[in-house]
């Protein structure tokens, strides 16, 4: 080895760890509380900070909170879909956290091992692999694997292949039983998962077997770790694919679901394959859209036209699925686009990030949608140099930190807490 490789070897190895295979890149801290921003953080918009468009098509959505709320045994399901703003879980954990605090925990909802697929998740649990999966999601485009309600898809040959998740704070409130949802494809052909204890070896029983893409297994106890293992039964089956899991309790109370995928637009949900099938087994009772940064960042060319006709063809096929919840849409950030010259990069507003927000507005406004305005809220079009100058954002413009996606989590539950409370001022039956 020559000195030059020699040093470059020495190099590599003191550069930072990257973090991108865990399931998690983030360390979770108390965002602010919502009456110190002003103070904090002058440049938000606080005044626009509420549920805009047709709020009036929440109504269904806060009666079911108030019966609930008033001992009825329902469940109340909030999906929350996005792109990589989403994908860590920040953002929505405020909204689930006030959520189930107030009407009850009715489980930890969707979760993925994303660490087999060499990505980021969610903080409260932690996936392990000991077999290769070759992994796919929506947003990229070469799709060589189907995909489906988590926008990941885990695929293996291997009749032994398996993972397990270590929980690493409680899903469910105490006393409640659970229940794990796990879907997947056709059981004619996908082999059958099975779901035990790492710890004492107790298999989970199949309480519905019912679904051709999903089965549900009882845990009757609450496992620090569970492994879940492909299994053959029947000569036709010949690989394992795994889209997602649910986990939810038996109990009354809200379950807010978290659906993220780096990179993601409208037409990444479109264009997966089992996404709008498997989102109406969920039942959802809200569903929030955060998307359009990716639509604004450049990935491919942008249209307005084709821009709303995605939208409109993703909330057409939700609904003729069957799935009739209220929805909120929320405006991208005003994210940044960064310049090259003389070797040197610059980061300037970028134009297109207004362009979808207004998409956005209209069609909530045309469609009887509420809407919830984070471009205005967080600053508009200068907004992210201001977050950059509070060490809010990354170094592009494009992403948050940990603090500042947990204050846009304050700042949308504190949006709906507001819209719900003014429901409930207004005597509303």
């Amino acid at each position: 080895m020559t000195f030059r490789q020699y040093i470059f070897v020495i190099c590599i190895l003191l550069l930072p760890v990257r973090t991108i295979g865990q399931d998690t890149t983030f360390i979770l801290e108390t965002p602010p509380q919502y009456d110190s921003l002003k103070l904090r953080y002058p440049f938000l918009k606080l005044q626009e900070n509420r549920i805009t468009g047709d709020t009036g098509a929440l109504q269904g959505f806060f009666m079911k909170l108030e019966r609930i709320g008033n001992g009825s045994c329902e469940k109340a399901v909030v999906v929350h879909i996005g792109d990589s703003h989403v994908q860590p879980g920040i953002v929505t954990q405020p909204l689930r956290e006030w959520m189930q605090s107030a009407f009850g925990n009715a489980g930890r909802g969707m979760m993925f091992p994303y660490r087999l697929a060499k990505s980021n998740g969610p903080a409260g649990y932690i996936s392990h692999c000991d077999t290769p999966w070759i992994s796919g999601r929506n947003a990229t485009m070469k799709r060589p694997l189907p995909t489906g309600i988590a926008g990941f898809t885990l695929w293996s040959a291997s009749p032994s292949a398996s993972f397990t998740i270590e929980f690493t704070s409680p899903f469910t409130s105490s006393g409640d039983s659970t229940f794990l949802k796990i879907f997947h494809a056709n059981r004619d052909s996908c082999y059958f998962f099975s779901v035990s204890n790492e710890l004492t070896g107790h298999l989970y029983p199949v309480v519905d077997s019912s679904w051709t893409y999903q089965t549900t297994f009882y845990m009757d106890d609450q496992p620090q770790k569970i492994r879940i293992k492909a299994i053959p039964v029947k000569a036709s089956q010949t690989s394992a694919t795994f889209f997602g899991m649910s986990l939810e309790s038996s109990g009354p109370g809200v379950i807010v679901h978290t659906i993220g995928v780096n990179g993601a637009m409208f037409a990444s949900y479109l264009e997966s394959e089992h996404f709008v099938s498997q989102l109406s087994m969920l039942h959802p009772d809200l569903l929030i859209f955060s998307l359009g940064t990716n639509e604004a960042f450049g990935v491919k060319a942008y249209s307005s036209a084709s821009f709303r006709s995605d939208i409109d063809l993703l909330i057409s096929q939700i609904r003729q699925y069957g799935t009739n919840a209220a929805v909120i849409l929320t405006t991208p950030p005003g994210i940044y686009k960064a310049t090259r010259k003389k070797r040197r990069t610059s980061y300037k507003p970028n134009p297109l990030a207004d362009t979808v927000s207004c998409v956005l507005r209209q069609y909530a406004n045309t469609n009887g949608m509420a809407l919830w305005d984070w471009y205005t809220i967080m600053g508009g079009k200068e907004g992210m140099s201001k977050w950059k100058a509070k060490k809010l954002t990354d170094r592009k413009y494009i992403h948050f930190t940990t603090k500042g996606y947990g204050i846009q989590g304050v700042l949308l539950r504190e949006a709906v807490m507001n819209s719900y409370r003014q429901f409930k001022s207004n005597g509303i039956k």
